[in-house]
């Protein structure tokens, strides 16, 4: 068996075109759709990134500077204070 390293970070310049992309596509959506899609999105993305995804680790990223209390998910999912 043989280790796998963790995929390398996007290039900024390719961070860029994601960011550029996903606000297209948010705005595509519309607002009414907004939360839907982005839900759809992270799962479609999870799934192809298979068992690699620390998914935790990402929801605790993305929550970072939000103002909102920190929370940790539990291992159903649930957030647990």
């Amino acid at each position: 068996m043989t280790a796998t390293s963790p995929p390398a970070s996007l290039a900024f310049e390719a961070l860029e075109r994601v960011y550029d992309q996903l606000a297209a596509a948010i705005d595509e959506a519309g607002e009414a759709h907004q939360s839907l899609f982005l839900a759809k999105l992270v799962i479609v993305m999870a799934h192809r990134a298979g068992d690699g995804l620390d998914f935790d680790t990402c929801v605790a990223t993305a929550l970072e500077n939000l103002g909102l209390p920190a929370q940790t998910l539990s291992s159903s999912g649930d957030a647990a204070s």
